[in-house]
């Protein structure tokens, strides 16, 4: 069985089926989360597969899923996963060995292993799986995983190099506070120093995490960690700064802030 679902849209109840909806765009310059589950019990797949998309649409990210029953699929399968679900022991396949697969197209993996095997644990705890999901499921144990693995996803640990005089500073993408222009610079602020770039502010800004960094003027690009205070018009950050809010996104912003809010 194979069931490949691309929507953010309320899920539907323990329905087997393929379904193809329209993913409404939630974020500037976002992307899907590529999700593969991969259980050969049918009916504990489609239990994964309706927590997994509840947890979606509740926190409104975008999505495709693909889930298998059968690891032979796979490589019919031509896509670079972000999140992967999958029971420890998968008929004559064990997911160890998937797993290891999977991190080939993407190194950047976030695993979730389903397991009532202590004996796989050392070999999974290799690959740095996120979290052990004991049959039958706690969806609070995966909503509290898919929590930790979405912010992962998202880039809140990813590095960028600052480049700045000619030298290159490694410098963690939730660390900075803002992006701003200044005259014919582009400067990144972070809570310790600042930095002046090369690259320019689209290109830059492009390669952030997009679900917490959002373009509120023209001239600036906020971190919305580190918002102290919101009004309509300005945002107040914890260092003291006070960025402005451009009219014509003052609206396009509320929103995004409240939705930010909510997934938070």
């Amino acid at each position: 069985m194979r069931i490949i679902c691309a929507k953010m849209q309320e899920p539907d109840n323990l329905t087997l089926g393929t379904k193809d909806d329209t993913i409404r765009k939630m974020e500037p310059g976002g992307g899907n989360v590529h999700i593969l589950i991969c259980d050969d019990e049918p009916d504990a797949l489609d239990v994964l597969r309706v927590h997994t998309e509840s947890y979606m649409y509740e926190h409104q990210i975008r999505y495709t899923l693909t889930a298998i029953t059968d690891p032979s699929e796979l490589p019919r399968i031509d896509t670079a996963f972000d999140l992967a679900i999958l029971d420890i022991q998968i008929g004559p396949t064990d997911g160890i060995r998937l797993a290891g697969e999977l991190r080939q197209r993407n190194p950047r993996l976030a695993l979730f292993f389903v397991t009532n095997y202590d004996e796989y644990q050392d070999d999974a705890m290799d690959l740095q799986a996120f979290r052990f999901l004991p049959k039958p499921l706690d969806p609070k144990r995966l909503y509290s995983g898919l929590d930790k693995a979405m912010e992962y996803i998202d880039g809140a640990y990813v590095e960028v190099f600052l480049t700045d005089r000619g030298t290159s500073q490694r410098v963690l993408a939730d660390d900075i506070l803002y992006i701003t222009r200044r005259g014919r610079r582009i400067v990144v602020v972070t809570g310790e120093e600042e930095f002046s770039i090369t690259e320019s502010m689209d290109d830059f800004c492009r390669r952030l995490p997009q679900r917490f960094f959002y373009p509120v003027h023209k001239s600036f690009y906020v971190n919305l960690h580190y918002v102290q205070k919101y009004s309509y018009s300005e945002l107040l950050l914890t260092n003291g700064v006070a960025i402005p809010i451009a009219p014509r996104r003052q609206s396009a912003f509320h929103k995004f802030w409240f939705d930010y809010l909510r997934r938070r």
